[in-house]
């Protein structure tokens, strides 16, 4: 458990919410609001069911997510695994490219929530 949550910056909770300035704002092109923010990673999976294919591949192959994830979540570990889709899957259709991202989200929630329940924490 140590693991997964070495790879996260310290005193960062990578669960937590943070304010609106400090949240994903979801864009079609530079200045282009499409009205969806995520303050979370349980918001941004949920954003990136339903945000329009232009605004997720603009931010994707901007690398947004990553640096967002990276930067202000404090997820390293997570940030690197977007990377990778992007590394090895960059021709993936659109809905492949939403799945494997969202995927990979609630994946890496769920091994935060078990590694910080409190069965775990004596671990």
């Amino acid at each position: 458990m140590e693991k997964i949550i070495k790879n996260c910056k310290e005193n960062k909770d990578p669960l937590r919410v943070v304010p609106h300035a400090q949240g994903f704002h979801f864009y079609t092109t530079v200045g282009n609001y499409c009205g969806v923010s995520a303050r979370s990673l349980e918001e941004f999976a949920n954003a990136l069911r339903y945000i329009c294919y232009e605004a997720l591949i603009f931010h994707f192959e901007r690398g947004d997510f990553q640096n967002w994830i990276r930067s202000v979540i404090g997820d390293d570990e997570l940030a690197q695994r977007i990377d990778d889709i992007k590394m090895c899957e960059r021709h993936l259709a659109a809905e492949s490219c939403r799945k494997e991202i969202e995927d990979a989200v609630r994946i890496r929630i769920l091994q935060l929530e078990v590694a910080n329940s409190p069965l775990c924490i004596g671990i």
